[in-house]
């Protein structure tokens, strides 16, 4: 009696080896969702330091007025054309920290802004909620001295 050797796969490697591929599969979806998720991170606290620095070079520009007591109010008076207006420093102030905090409300999920005073420094806060479940959990702080 001859003995014939078998080639090919049986069914139970070919079942091994989807198992094992399906694993990896899995893993590497999951790694993604993570780096989704850094990046969205990176991409709200980029854009909380841009909204802050932006504020402080405002404040810095308008250095009469102390932005830590302006209530956010519009005017109408302010030309970002260049155009000569007839604005009072504190209706600057009010326009600018009203133009910041849109722009905080707008770039991040329930993003809010606050401007605190301790000396001669001022804080420029902004906070937002990065996973999204109602209430801020991140925070971007700088201190400004004018």
């Amino acid at each position: 009696m001859i003995k014939k050797h078998q080639t090919g796969f049986t069914l139970v490697e070919i079942l091994v080896a989807v198992l094992v591929l399906s694993v990896g599969i899995l893993g590497l979806v999951g790694l993604e969702s993570l780096a989704m998720q850094s990046n969205q991170e990176a991409y709200f606290r980029s854009q909380a330091t841009l909204l802050s620095y932006e504020l402080a070079d405002r404040m810095r520009a308008n250095p009469s007025t102390d932005y830590s007591t302006v209530t956010p109010a519009s005017h109408g008076c302010v030309s970002y054309t260049g155009a000569a207006t007839s604005c009072s420093s504190l209706q600057v102030a009010e326009e600018d920290v009203l133009n910041w905090q849109a722009a905080i409300a707008e770039k991040l999920p329930a993003g809010t802004g606050s401007i605190s005073a301790s000396g001669s420094l001022l804080s420029v806060n902004v906070l937002w909620d990065s996973n999204r479940n109602g209430s801020p959990d991140q925070t971007f702080s700088i201190k400004v001295e004018l």
